[in-house]
């Protein structure tokens, strides 16, 4: 054999080799090929050098962050991070976010570098973000409407017409036309008097004797007998009457009650929805009714809706430094400390940054001069 005929030999097999693969190939059964997925884009995290944009995450609450009537962003957490952003050279561009949890979710998801208002530094928060040192030292209080009743003649007036008030008069009705049915039976005979009549004259003459105590001139021992025992009556019921009246009044006229949490239960409340406020209450056994914002509470204190408001301390506290021409008070101290913080992405490089400015900030007085200029130096 020669030699070419060894070397087609392998040749011919590896070519019978590679047409039936072709043949397999075409006689099985075509598999659409799947579209690459692109790795998602994620947004990297601020690094924080000198001379960059900072996206800062904000959420309207008066004192900490407010807008002026020009649309400058103000308050005591915007010129917080402003001094923080002039220590480490930075441009700070604001987003404004309706609600705590919205705004923690998105330092959460990355979505800004930083988030700062009022945010409580909770456990669960600190699963999804990392917080700064605290930023300011808070706890729950309660506000009420304290409205002195003998000062305020509607306030008196709303208060007597009520539940109570109505049985009572409703049972008195009831004792006169059963006493005016009675004279009527009993002066039927001989008299030249309607029924109507002589009803509404014993109706008038019961009320005399009972309400006032006018006893008359009874003649017969009988007559002389149920004057008398109407006039217990009469008495008995005026006494429970104006003793239900005047307790009535006086539970309604010192604030509701409500001179600390221990006091809550029962008791009509408002917070804001979502807040940790809602979440010590709940908590607590306490059902609160909750609104969207801190500033959608209080026109219902005003108008009687609530008995109380519960939120953060510092808040309230400041609403009553504003708000002068308001009957309002804080009841009882401040409960439930907690802490606000400057929340970021975790991870983020700026925290160790901002965290340094903060304790800059304390150490030449900075801190303390911006906290006194939105807070009573008490609070």
């Amino acid at each position: 054999m020669s030699a070419q005929a060894v070397i087609a030999g392998p040749r011919r097999g590896l070519l019978g080799l590679l047409f039936l693969a072709a043949l397999l190939t075409a006689t099985l059964p075509t598999v659409p090929a799947q579209a690459a997925v692109a790795p998602a884009t994620q947004r990297p995290l601020a690094t924080g050098v000198p001379g960059s944009t900072i996206t800062v995450g904000i959420k309207p609450l008066d004192p900490f962050v407010g807008r002026a009537g020009t649309g400058a962003y103000t308050g005591f957490s915007i010129d917080l991070w402003n001094d923080i952003a002039r220590r480490n050279d930075w441009q700070a561009k604001y987003v404004w976010y309706p609600d705590i949890q919205t705004l923690v979710n998105a330092a959460r998801d990355n979505t800004v570098d930083v988030a700062i208002s009022g945010i409580s530094i909770t456990a669960d928060r600190e699963e999804n973000v990392d917080f700064s040192y605290p930023m300011f030292d808070a706890g729950l209080q309660i506000l009420t409407v304290d409205t002195p009743a003998g000062l305020d003649l509607s306030h008196q007036l709303r208060n007597l017409v009520s539940p109570s008030t109505g049985r009572y008069l409703l049972v008195l009705l009831l004792m006169l036309v059963l006493a005016g049915a009675i004279t009527s039976a009993v002066t039927h005979v001989g008299s030249e008097h309607r029924w109507h009549r002589r009803m509404s004259d014993g109706m008038f003459r019961a009320a005399a004797v009972g309400l006032a105590g006018d006893l008359g001139d009874p003649q017969k021992p009988l007559t002389k007998v149920m004057t008398f025992a109407w006039l217990i009556v009469g008495l008995v019921f005026v006494s429970l009457f104006t003793a239900s009246v005047t307790t009535q009044l006086t539970v309604r006229s010192i604030r509701t009650g409500i001179i600390g949490v221990a006091d809550l239960p029962g008791k009509r409340v408002v917070t804001v929805r979502g807040s940790t406020t809602e979440t010590y209450l709940r908590h607590h056994d306490i059902t609160p009714r909750t609104v969207a914002s801190i500033d959608d509470a209080y026109p219902l204190l005003h108008q009687g809706d609530v008995d109380a408001i519960v939120y953060d301390s510092p808040v309230l506290q400041h609403h009553i430094d504003v708000a002068h021409d308001r009957k309002e008070a804080l009841a009882g101290p401040v409960f439930e400390p907690e802490a606000y913080g400057i929340a970021f992405p975790t991870g983020s490089a700026l925290r160790k940054k901002v965290n340094a400015a903060l304790l800059q900030m304390h150490a030449d007085g900075t801190y303390d001069e911006l906290r006194g200029r939105y807070f009573d130096a008490s609070s």
